[in-house]
C-alpha cells in the first residue's frame, strides 16, 4: 500500500475500484444462477453506472491529493519569506477544496442518474454529499478569511528597539477562524490531540524569551527564544489560539492569553510572563503571521529570531493542515460508505424486485 497523503487517497480509490469489479462479477454470476428472475440488461446498466461512480471517486481523490495534498505540511514558510506566503498557503488549500466540492457535485449528478438503482439508497448518498459540501463551504470560508490577514513584510520581522504589537483585528480573524475550523472538524467526528502546554515562561530580564515578543531584548535572548519555540507542542498552541482574546491600545500583562500577548503594547524592557510555553509560542506565531507585528532583537540575534518565528508559524499551519485533511477525509469517507450501500432495483415486477446485495467491502 502507498504511504503519505497522496498514497492514502490512491489506496482508497483502489479499494473503490476493486469493489466495482467484484460487484460486476457478482452481478454476472447472479444472472446465471437465477435465470429469468433478473433482467440482465438492467443489471448491466446498473453496474456500468457503478463504474462511472467509481471513476468519479478516483477523480475526486486525485484532485484532493494534488490540489490540497501538496500544500499540506510543516514547512509552509521559510526563514526570510514574506508573510504573504502564509496567505497564499491558505488560499491554495481553499482553492483545492473548492475544486473538490465542484467534483463532488459532478459525482452527485452521476449518482442521481444511476440506472436501476434503488431510490432510497441514492437519497442516502445525495444527503452525504450535501453534508460534505456544507462542511467544505465552511472550511473554504474560514480559509478565505485567513488568507487576508498576512501582510507583505518578512515573517519574524524584528527591530533593535521595542517590540511592536500585531494588528489586533487581524489576530482576531485568526482566532475566530481557527475556532471555526476546529468546530467543523469536531462536528465531523475528528478527534483532536490535547497537547502539552508546558511550563510558565518568566520575563525576568531582557535576555529572556518574552523580551523578544513584547519588550526590548538584549544580546543572548535569541537562543532562549528559539529554545522555547523548538519545544512547543503544536496541538497545545492551536488550543491556546482558539481560546485567546486580543487587546488594542493597551499594554499586555503577565499571564495574558496568546492573542493578548501578541497584540498588547510594550510596557517594559522585559516583556511579560507567559502562563505556559504554548501561550508564548502561540503568541509568537500570531505576531509573525499577521500585519504590523515586529519582534525586538539585538543585532546578533536577528537571524535566530526570524528562524524561530518562522518555526512557530509552521507549527500552527501544520496543525491546521492536519485538522483540515482529517475533516475532508472524514466527510469523503461518509460519502464513500453511502455509495457502497447503493442497491440494485428491478422495477419490472418480477420476484427479484430489489437486490439485497449491498456494497460491503471492508474499509481501513
Amino acid at each position: 500500500m502507498k504511504k503519505g497523503i497522496k498514497g492514502e487517497m490512491i489506496n482508497r480509490v483502489m479499494i473503490m475500484m476493486m469493489f466495482v469489479v467484484v460487484m460486476m462479477v457478482m452481478g454476472c454470476n447472479s444472472g446465471g444462477v437465477s435465470e429469468g428472475k433478473v433482467d440482465l440488461a438492467r443489471k448491466n446498466s446498473f453496474l456500468e453506472s457503478l463504474v462511472k461512480i467509481g471513476e468519479g471517486f478516483q477523480e475526486i481523490f486525485g484532485v484532493f491529493g494534488s490540489a490540497v495534498g501538496d500544500a499540506l505540511g510543516f514547512s509552509v514558510v521559510k526563514s526570510g519569506d514574506s508573510r504573504s506566503k502564509v496567505g497564499e498557503h491558505f488560499k491554495k488549500i481553499g482553492d483545492g477544496l473548492t475544486t473538490t466540492k465542484n467534483k463532488l457535485n459532478e459525482l452527485k449528478v452521476k449518482i442521481s442518474d444511476a440506472k436501476s438503482a434503488d431510490g432510497s439508497t441514492i437519497k442516502v448518498v445525495e444527503d452525504a454529499i450535501k453534508g460534505a459540501n456544507d462542511v467544505f463551504e465552511q472550511l473554504i470560508a474560514a480559509l478565505t478569511n485567513l488568507s487576508g490577514v498576512a501582510g507583505n513584510t518578512p515573517v519574524g520581522d524584528n527591530v533593535t528597539d521595542a517590540a511592536v504589537p500585531a494588528n489586533a483585528a487581524d489576530v482576531k480573524i485568526v482566532i475566530d477562524n481557527v475556532k471555526e475550523i476546529i468546530a467543523v472538524a469536531e462536528k465531523s467526528d475528528v478527534k483532536l490531540a490535547a497537547g502539552a502546554p508546558g511550563q510558565e515562561v518568566t520575563a525576568g530580564a531582557q535576555t529572556n524569551a518574552p523580551a523578544i515578543l513584547g519588550g526590548t531584548a538584549s544580546d543572548n535572548a535569541g537562543p532562549k527564544f528559539a529554545e522555547e519555540v523548538s519545544k512547543a507542542d503544536p496541538w497545545a498552541m492551536i488550543d491556546k489560539i482558539k481560546n485567546s482574546k486580543t487587546k488594542s491600545g493597551v499594554a499586555a500583562a503577565n499571564n495574558d492569553s496568546a492573542g493578548e500577548l501578541a497584540t498588547g503594547n510594550n510596557n517594559g524592557n522585559n516583556g511579560f510572563n507567559a502562563a505556559t510555553n504554548a501561550d508564548l509560542v502561540a503568541a509568537i506565531a500570531l505576531k509573525a503571521m499577521t500585519r504590523d507585528g515586529k519582534f525586538s532583537s539585538a543585532n546578533d540575534d536577528v537571524g535566530a529570531v526570524k528562524a524561530a518565528a518562522t518555526n512557530a508559524v509552521n507549527k500552527v499551519l501544520g496543525v491546521i493542515n492536519i485538522i483540515i485533511r482529517k475533516t475532508v477525509s472524514s466527510n469523503l469517507d461518509k460519502v464513500r460508505e453511502a455509495v457502497k450501500r447503493i442497491k440494485y432495483s428491478d422495477t419490472s415486477g418480477s420476484e427479484a424486485s430489489q437486490s439485497d446485495t449491498t456494497q460491503t467491502i471492508a474499509t481501513k
